[in-house]
């Protein structure tokens, strides 16, 4: 069955590979790009809180996006509007979303030119913070890797392979037929059901099983509001302050987190963003201890959107390297960092 997501005024501004291939998230699992077709396949989660497999594509000339929904004939009318709602989040399109790539080619020129401007993000907020998580101390290959193995272990958890802490043995889980063969990324609900150890057991997360464990039981909870976070209700600076109180997100984390609530000032400080300063920006006095500080500083004069200049630089490094991102076999994501530079960045 075929969803239909209309884009109305975006139309004009809208471009499928443009908004999916300009940040590391897309290539991790569960999303799958198909360069030769220009679409993306994951799946997304439905109100049963089941999960089926779509694939997402932008037909030439058409001022819609076709939702291909496999192994479903019939999607309800809540399903259907669960789907569009997470597939606009994905690609950034609201007015919001709209009105910020608008204002920020007006600061940056070559962004404009080059039709930049919608950071791609993750169906959930939750999914966006766990994946902030893995990205924290990592190389880029052990960071898809970790992703790939939480969409293995939501397979587990689906088809009753491995059961959560509150399912008796004796209960048998009935997945459905559309459910998704790879495995969605684990809601918050299925990762608070679990140990940290069950994690690590298929995950090998080491410490980070901890820290999304305690993400995912706060937001069950209701002690962590990720909704009324994402919907402005709170003060930027008041978003801020809950996210420094979760464990593992310190600088980096929050500022990628931020990003992905549409929040652009801070620039998210890494390796990968040393290597830039260093390589690109000719800044060679730049170190760890003052990385954070020169990042910012530098990328201030396109306040409030620091953060979109810093990628666009990025993405650009990375292409004029690697050549399109979009156009990438997945066997190739590997490279896509500065990876070679990092134990040199770290031994200075």
């Amino acid at each position: 069955m075929n969803l239909r997501l209309h884009l109305g005024e975006m139309k004009e501004t809208f471009d499928m590979e443009k908004a999916v291939c300009n940040h590391g998230f897309f290539m991790m699992a569960p999303n799958v790009w198909n360069p030769s077709s220009k679409s993306l396949h994951r799946p997304l989660t439905l109100s049963d809180s089941s999960s089926t497999d779509v694939t997402i594509s932008h037909p030439s000339g058409l001022s819609f996006l076709v939702i291909q929904v496999h192994g479903i004939n019939n999607v309800s009318r809540v399903d259907e509007a669960l789907i569009l709602q997470q597939v606009a989040r994905m690609l950034r399109l609201s007015d919001k979303d709209e009105r910020d790539m608008v204002e920020f080619q007006q600061v940056h020129e070559a962004a404009r030119k080059s039709g930049f401007g919608r950071i791609f993000r993750s169906p959930s907020l939750f999914e966006d913070m766990v994946k902030s998580i893995l990205l924290c101390n990592s190389d880029w290959g052990k960071t898809l890797l970790m992703a790939s193995r939480l969409c293995k272990l939501q397979s587990k958890l689906a088809d009753g392979t491995v059961r959560p802490l509150s399912v008796s043995k004796k209960r048998k889980l009935n997945p459905k037929p559309w459910m998704a063969a790879n495995g969605n990324f684990p809601s918050a609900k299925e990762i608070a059901s679990l140990d940290k150890d069950v994690i690590n057991e298929h995950c090998k997360l080491g410490y980070r099983a901890n820290q999304i464990v305690n993400l995912a039981k706060k937001v069950e909870n209701g002690s962590l509001n990720l909704e009324k976070m994402e919907k402005g209700e709170m003060e930027v600076d008041e978003v801020v302050g809950k996210l420094k109180k979760l464990k593992g997100f310190g600088p980096f984390a929050s500022a990628t987190v931020l990003m992905c609530m549409g929040y652009y000032h801070l620039v998210p400080s890494d390796t990968e963003t040393l290597r830039l300063l260093r390589e690109v920006h000719e800044n060679e006095e730049c170190s760890k201890e003052t990385l954070e500080k020169a990042a910012q500083s530098f990328y201030d004069r396109f306040s409030p959107f620091q953060c979109l200049a810093y990628w666009f630089d990025l993405i650009q490094n990375y292409e004029t390297k690697l050549g399109k991102l979009s156009k990438l076999s997945p066997s190739d994501y590997n490279s896509v960092s500065g990876c070679c530079h990092m134990k040199q960045l770290k031994a200075n």
